[in-house]
């Protein structure tokens, strides 16, 4: 009730360059899963199931309203977790945050592959008329 969203962009390749050691030194392969943050290269997550964002009590006795964002990790699998508020409103915080985690999402794609994204939510809440 009364949210929209929207997504964001990201840095590049965390922690270093693939098939590396993380320093740009030549090494063996990475083989564990890497998490990216989101680029422009990707096709971002899209909304595919879960609760919607809905006003808690004190939010609307205080009128709330503004742009949250929150950045996550959404997983190859579109599961999202590890949320941190970059930018709050009072009153909405947690409860953004639990509904973004109980979400799914498809995941983010490049070139066909589903990929672990570092993404930043950007949250639109308006008040209900």
């Amino acid at each position: 009730m009364g949210g929209t969203e929207s997504g964001g962009a990201g840095d590049g390749v965390v922690g270093g360059i693939p098939g590396t050691d993380g320093r740009g030194a030549v090494g063996p392969p990475i083989t564990e899963r890497q998490r990216l943050d989101f680029d422009e290269t990707m096709t971002a997550p899209k909304f595919l199931e879960g609760p919607k964002i809905e006003y808690t009590p004190e939010a609307l006795r205080n009128e709330v309203a503004g742009l949250m964002v929150v950045r996550c990790v959404v997983t190859d699998d579109g599961h999202v977790h590890e949320c941190r508020v970059l930018n709050g409103l009072p009153f909405m915080d947690e409860a953004v945050v639990a509904v973004l985690q109980a979400r799914r999402y498809t995941p983010a794609m490049r070139s066909g592959t589903p990929l672990e994204v570092n993404y930043t939510f950007r949250i639109r809440l308006r008040l209900p008329k």
